[in-house]
């Protein structure tokens, strides 16, 4: 099982934003694969254009921040 977390995201006076947060605390990869196919369908992408990261190995998004700081897969401007 997966954990699914997403939110809108928009800069208001130069303040980031999130709103319409959602939390799927388990979901099956087969739901998580069945998702990310409507994404590439809906966005006209492919493969290609996505990166599969594992973060199940941290227990904090603290962590799992820390570990994509260092993989260069986060803009830290937008951290709050």
């Amino acid at each position: 099982m997966l954990e699914m977390v997403s939110y809108n995201f928009k800069i208001e006076n130069g303040i980031p934003q999130k709103t319409s947060i959602t939390r799927v605390p388990e979901i099956a990869k087969e739901q998580m694969d069945s998702i990310v196919q409507n994404v590439m369908i809906k966005t006209h992408s492919s493969p290609a254009e996505f990166e599969e990261l594992d973060l199940s190995g941290f227990s904090t998004i603290d962590e799992q921040l820390e570990f994509l700081k260092k993989q260069d897969r986060v803009d830290t401007m937008y951290l709050m």
